[in-house]
């Protein structure tokens, strides 16, 4: 039985069931408070001139998951 036939499908689910993975992750990230804490406090002290951007956005990017390895192919 689907899920529709129980009950009816909230308008999140229906939006989650046509993102993609990325979409996903964009969509939950943008939503997390603490995600939302760091980035403001990293772009503070990029504009401070305390860390430059490119490190400042790479390591922001390993503590959050969102670098990714190249494939081959």
């Amino acid at each position: 039985m689907s899920r529709s036939s129980n009950k009816r499908t909230s308008g999140s689910e229906k939006a989650a069931d046509t993102l993609g993975r990325a979409e996903l992750a964009a969509e939950f990230l943008k939503r997390n408070r603490n995600y939302r804490a760091e980035h403001a406090q990293m772009e503070r002290r990029i504009a401070r001139g305390s860390i430059a951007r490119q490190t400042a956005e790479a390591a922001f990017a390993r503590r959050w998951g969102l670098s990714f390895r190249l494939c081959a192919g």
